[in-house]
């Protein structure tokens, strides 16, 4: 009886390794970003509460620290731009806390006990007079005074985070 002989049959291509999927941009659209912005924007609003002197590095610090926990979480590079983006996000999170904090402050302000408390706290924790106390307070109560704290506080910690990211990354990527 006579051998058949089987039709060789030659294997396809292996389908191509697929790439590395390009990282998600650093925007409010990227879940860890976001994570990590509220990982490190709800520890800098509390710092700052007691910093005092080292208010402004707080920011800063936070940014840096932004840079530092994304690119361990992802293992990726971070672009100095990116880690600006990645720090602003924490400094917009930060002013969103401060906001619902300074609204609940000002709701309290109508009631004189309050008022009164307030002083007395302030008077302890900083060597400002009673007279600049009172004019403080009366500058909240304002509509112009409360939109210029959130102005200044908008303003300080999106620029300040996002130059924290900035050298964050600048100063990461060399390692």
């Amino acid at each position: 009886m006579p051998v058949e002989e089987q039709p060789i049959v030659v294997a396809p291509d292996p389908p191509p390794s697929p790439q590395p999927a390009e990282p998600p941009p650093i925007s409010f659209r990227n879940a860890i970003a976001v994570r990590v912005a509220l990982a490190t924007g709800i520890p800098m609003f509390l710092l700052s509460a007691v910093a005092g002197p080292l208010a402004l590095a707080v920011p800063v610090a936070g940014g840096f620290f932004a840079v530092y926990l994304y690119r361990r979480r992802t293992g990726q590079k971070v672009t100095v731009l990116a880690g600006a983006r990645l720090g602003w996000i924490s400094g917009i999170i930060v002013f969103a806390i401060v906001t619902v904090v300074l609204t609940l402050v000002m709701l309290m302000l109508s009631q004189p006990d309050f008022v009164q408390s307030m002083r007395d706290q302030m008077a302890k924790m900083s060597s400002v007079s009673q007279d600049e106390l009172t004019k403080r307070i009366d500058l909240l109560r304002t509509p112009s005074g409360l939109a210029l704290g959130l102005l200044d506080t908008f303003l300080s910690y999106t620029l300040l985070t996002a130059l924290g990211g900035a050298v964050g990354a600048k100063i990461l990527n060399r390692h």
